[in-house]
């Protein structure tokens, strides 16, 4: 009798089954769709937000065909609405309108989840009944116990996504942080560099006055004659370092007494 209880109980399980497979691809893809929801809303800014609502509408739309498929109405209805609401947060040009829509959506995929396991527990429960049988109970617990086991590898799945969406987020900001610590400090080193510039240009200015006034002086048919070009623009600046700008003058001005000692070794030989 048992022999042949048990494959007549899997024929009429075989419906049950399909039905409990589109059901975990619809909780599946709610999880997914309320997950991108819970994004769109605590994003900082509509571009974000807008991303993560394009990747909820896609996740939405398979919660409407597979609960459809399921015959779980108040599922596919709610889906409905919060893919449109998310689309309707995707038309918008100003992150806190966005944002409304999205946050819409949010609540609508958390009710969404509750619709769907409602459904799935409702199905579950007439199959027992119509099949009441012990070899058929036994069979439809193993199953239900494997579907919760799979929910249960979901939601850690899920759960493990969201930790690494923190972490990576956790990252970028870091990355974000340095790198504004390094353009502060690029930034005072610049004006750092632009004081130099602007001290160093006027001393070396006086140096080629001076000398070429000592030229004079020495030799009133000669004139001093300075080759080194140390006039800059401050876009220079950018490209190089502080210590970079120091040698720059600090070579100008071995430039400028080195023409001046070749100039003035001229008149001394003259003389002799």
């Amino acid at each position: 009798m048992k022999k042949i209880a048990l494959p007549i109980v899997l024929l009429f399980l075989i419906p049950t089954t399909n039905a409990q497979d589109a059901y975990e691809d619809a909780l599946t893809a709610a999880s997914y769709a309320y997950s991108h929801s819970k994004k769109a809303h605590g994003a900082n800014n509509v571009f974000h937000t807008q991303e993560y609502a394009d990747k909820a509408i896609t996740a939405f739309i398979k919660v409407e065909d597979l609960s459809d498929k399921c015959d779980c109405k108040p599922a596919n209805e709610t889906a409905y609405q919060a893919r449109v609401d998310m689309e309707s947060s995707l038309e918008q040009d100003t992150y806190e309108r966005s944002r409304y829509y999205a946050k819409r959506a949010k609540e609508l995929g958390a009710k969404l989840l509750e619709q769907l396991t409602s459904c799935q527990a409702n199905g579950a429960s007439y199959s027992n009944t119509e099949e009441a049988s012990i070899e058929e109970d036994n069979v439809l617990a193993e199953a239900t116990q494997e579907v919760a086991n799979k929910q249960k590898e979901l939601e850690a799945k899920r759960r493990q996504l969201e930790i690494e969406q923190q972490k990576l987020e956790q990252r970028i900001a870091e990355q974000n942080k340095i790198k504004a610590e390094f353009e502060a400090k690029r930034a005072v080193e610049l004006e750092k560099q632009s004081l130099i510039k602007s001290k160093a240009e006027q001393a070396l200015q006086k140096l080629e006055n001076a000398l070429q006034e000592l030229s004079v002086v020495l030799n009133e048919e000669s004139k001093f004659e300075a080759q080194a070009d140390y006039v800059r623009s401050e876009n220079e600046l950018k490209n190089e370092s502080l210590d970079d700008t120091k040698n720059f003058y600090v070579n100008r001005a071995k430039e400028l007494t080195q023409t001046a000692m070749q100039q003035f070794a001229t008149y001394n030989m003259a003389e002799n």
